[in-house]
């Protein structure tokens, strides 16, 4: 039988706890759902948590956004990362490119040089929020949580870009839409809508395995005139996406 001295066994040991975290970090990271529809959800409660859980529970997923107002629009793209340290952005605008990291920010216009912002400065392509605020305009998960409170008026499949979906038509409660948005502008607009008597209405289409894949809000005055309309697409889940600090 060999002889093993003290500092073998001690070097074994250290392998096969290595091996062990090795392992139960790769088991951490939730797979794609299965590629059907899940289950008709019978109430927004329902909708919302289950809907933001399944998108949670992702790594990634790549965006796009429409924000209509007044006649003018603004178009964002990018990707989201769920990282350790929290959730990582990158998105651009027609000429605006912001990076959103767990401590700080960084933008520059037509490809010029990246400019550091501190979280807490108003964000370069949304007025209406601050950079630390970005991630929550683009999170599929928080898009959905926004709507928490509304009430599911109609409810039926549709096909979307050529693949199926339940799409779910809410009213939403702007009240209570404010009062979960942590950027004061943002919550101000709300409450002087709800005040003066506007209505909102979103579209859900969820997909495959639960997962949004279309949102849209339109938010329309007491003579029915279309005040607002934002709408988010979510696609490429779990793809291969890595954001870090800008290089010069």
């Amino acid at each position: 039988m060999p002889h093993h001295t003290r500092g073998e066994y001690m070097r074994r040991a250290l392998v096969v706890f290595a091996l062990a975290a090795l392992v139960a970090g790769c088991a951490q990271r939730t797979g794609l759902p299965a590629p059907t529809l899940g289950p008709a959800l019978d109430d927004s409660a329902a909708l919302v948590s289950v809907v933001a859980g399944r998108a949670d529970e992702q790594r990634s997923v790549r965006f796009d956004s429409e924000n209509a107002m007044g006649g003018l629009r603004v178009e964002l793209n990018g990707d989201l990362l769920r990282a350790r340290e929290g959730r990582l952005v990158a998105l651009s605008d027609a000429t605006t490119d912001v990076v959103v990291l767990a401590d700080a920010g960084w933008s520059r216009t037509s490809g010029g040089a990246w400019t550091r912002h501190d979280l807490a400065d108003r964000a370069p392509v949304r007025a209406d929020t601050t950079v630390a605020g970005l991630p929550d305009e683009v999170d599929p998960a928080a898009v959905v949580r926004s709507l928490e409170g509304g009430l599911v008026v109609e409810k039926a499949e549709e096909e979307l870009d050529g693949a199926p979906t339940r799409r779910y038509t809410m009213l939403v409660n702007l009240r209570q839409q404010a009062e979960r948005t942590r950027d004061t502008t943002r919550r101000a607009q709300l409450l002087a809508a709800d005040e003066s008597g506007f209505t909102a209405i979103a579209t859900v289409w969820v997909g495959a395995g639960d997962l949004p894949v279309r949102v849209e809000q339109v938010l329309r005055t007491q003579e029915e005139t279309v005040f607002q309309r934002v709408e988010h697409r979510f696609t490429d889940w779990n793809a291969d996406i890595r954001i870090g600090t800008p290089t010069p």
